[in-house]
């Protein structure tokens, strides 16, 4: 994962994994068919990790699902200061394969739905709550709420500014996703 993270697909060979693995490319082949197989599953393993980070920083945030969702960009903020602003591991990999048909693609697609219905949930909440505006779907919030901080994270990562997601997040969440005032 940490090798994928760093050098992208392309440029993590094969050898390079069974290298630092310690596996002989027969071992490899019994349980992956292709590399591609074998970057699915760690995309799928990221994104169960990221879920289980959301999920206790959803507990940890109670009932308040602004808070909830300040907490799930927070994690990301901590996870890119502390790998060098390098970006998302799903995000990097969908910018340099994203538009191949293949298990790659699946798997992105499956780790960033599970995150997005998590997201929808607590816009539908805050919504419910009156916290956020209701002329737009919670889903299509969370749309812009995802493509938001995925862009975020890339000014982030292109700037080495620290502290661009979390403005940028605070802006739609403080002002854009708020009721308009009557």
């Amino acid at each position: 994962m940490a090798m994928i993270a760093e050098h992208g697909y392309h440029g993590t060979g094969l050898k390079g994994i069974l290298d630092t693995a310690r596996v002989p490319k027969g071992s490899f082949y019994n349980y992956f068919k292709s590399k591609e197989e074998f970057v699915a599953e760690v995309i799928a393993r990221y994104c169960l990790g990221m879920k289980a980070s959301v999920d206790a920083c959803l507990e940890a945030a109670g009932d308040d699902p602004v808070e909830g969702l300040r907490c799930v960009y927070g994690l990301s903020f901590k996870a890119s200061e502390a790998h060098g602003f390098r970006g998302c591991l799903v995000g990097n990999l969908a910018a340099e394969i994203g538009d191949a048909d293949g298990p790659c693609r699946d798997a992105m697609q499956r780790g960033t739905g599970m995150f997005r219905e998590q997201v929808v949930a607590l816009i539908e909440e805050a919504q419910q709550r009156h916290l956020f505006r209701e002329d737009l779907s919670a889903r299509a919030l969370a749309d812009i709420f995802w493509s938001t901080w995925q862009g975020a994270l890339l000014g982030m990562k292109i700037g080495g500014d620290a502290e661009h997601l979390s403005r940028v997040m605070d802006a739609l969440l403080d002002r854009l996703f708020r009721p308009a005032k009557a």
